[in-house]
């Protein structure tokens, strides 16, 4: 068994691993990322969709090849198909290459000092006592056993430090999500990306056209909860009914999980800290991650430096990290899950009513978790009774 000593091990070299282990290395600590696919950005689960604030966030430069499309508008289909665009002066977003754009994260890592190591799956935890100094993992060469001050769990919704170390096995709700990438396509608008809601194609969730170009789109779903069926039989009936998809050539089929419950109540331990899907800190009802987890990752690798460097790396001392995050983060995350399980009362008829009121503003707030509760209020001064009824509980909440 071969033995490594490090500061860090940043275990998972998505978003938040590459971010913790640049903003480690950044604070001088000798930092180790392992990564159990033999390429970094492969292979990829994304929808594949970044605001230019999120990408700003990770670190990259928001041109070809990390993305491949710039987007303006968001287009939010009811299930009677009527729509509300979703127009700001102040948002823009991309498309991107995310094998490309993950890899860049990793090569910033490795720059400011990190060490790469692909092909490596990571077994569990090593346990000192009460504490977690280090993880066992294995590649071609053999096993190892790598000792280390602080070990930051970014291994994604089915992270194996998370469940070895004694956190949360898994999350109360997810989303399971079915995509193809699809060619040949003649798009009319390749700017803008399309959501479609309703229990006829995405029960519990939502579905979406992102495009990479005029002619290549990434179109999915993602379902929660009540379905009936796997993912990936409504999205073949989805994409069946779209004229324009219905000739187009599947070029790429994939799929993931978005946990959809919020970050876990407890995400740090002596030694151990958890990150991005790992810790469940994706916007619930958009199931966007890649944002709140850079900003997660960039916190979780400062504190994790600066307690090793201190030689307190206990679970009180880690908390800073938590307490941080959540002043950016928390709040938008726990409105939108209250969001969630208003939504989750809706009809498709109470969605159809609830388009017809809504702006492109309320929309992005709700989705977001921002300012939730004065875009509520504001909606119940012009809404249906019915649409109140359903409002209520959150608003008096």
């Amino acid at each position: 068994m071969e033995l490594l000593d490090c500061d860090v091990v940043v275990v998972g070299a998505g978003p938040a691993g590459s971010l913790a282990a640049r903003s480690a290395a950044e604070q001088g600590v000798e930092v180790l990322i392992l990564e159990e696919h033999p390429e970094v950005g492969l292979p990829v689960y994304c929808a594949e969709a970044l605001s230019l604030q999120g990408i700003e966030e990770c670190g990259v430069d928001p041109k070809p090849p990390f993305v491949c499309q710039e987007i303006t508008k968001a287009r939010v289909f009811a299930p009677d198909m009527n729509y509300v665009d979703l127009v700001s002066s102040e948002w823009k977003g991309f498309t991107l290459n995310r094998d490309m754009f993950d890899r860049s994260m990793s090569n910033n890592a490795v720059e400011a000092g990190a060490k790469l190591m692909t092909s490596t799956t990571v077994t569990g935890v090593i346990r000192e006592g009460k504490s977690v100094v280090g993880v066992f993992a294995s590649n071609e060469s053999g096993s190892l056993e790598v000792k280390a001050k602080v070990v930051i769990g970014a291994d994604g919704h089915s992270s194996i430090i998370r469940r070895t170390a004694g956190f949360r096995r898994w999350f109360p709700d997810v989303g399971i999500c079915a995509q193809f990438r699809l060619g040949g396509l003649n798009l009319d608008y390749p700017e803008i990306n399309e959501f479609y809601v309703g229990s006829n194609i995405a029960p519990g969730g939502y579905a979406w056209v992102f495009p990479k170009s005029s002619d290549v789109a990434n179109v999915g779903l993602g379902v929660r909860r009540i379905h009936k069926a796997p993912p990936i039989v409504h999205l073949r009936k989805w994409v069946s009914s779209d004229p324009r998809f219905r000739d187009a050539e599947v070029l790429l089929t994939n799929g993931g999980i978005c946990p959809a419950s919020g970050q876990l109540d407890r995400i740090v331990d002596d030694g151990v800290m958890l990150t991005g899907d790992a810790a469940g800190q994706l916007i619930p009802v958009t199931g966007a991650g890649v944002h709140s987890g850079a900003a997660s990752g960039k916190i979780a690798g400062e504190v994790a430096a600066k307690a090793a460097e201190e030689g307190d790396v206990s679970s009180k001392r880690l908390s800073e990290y938590v307490e941080r995050f959540d002043k950016s983060w928390g709040k938008r995350i726990r409105d939108s899950r209250k969001m969630v399980e208003m939504l989750d009362k809706f009809s498709d008829d109470d969605l159809n009513a609830l388009a017809r009121i809504v702006t492109s503003e309320d929309i992005l707030n709700l989705a977001n978790g921002t300012a939730v509760s004065r875009t509520l209020a504001k909606l119940v001064t012009k809404a249906p009774g019915d649409i109140i009824r359903l409002m209520s509980a959150y608003i008096l909440g």
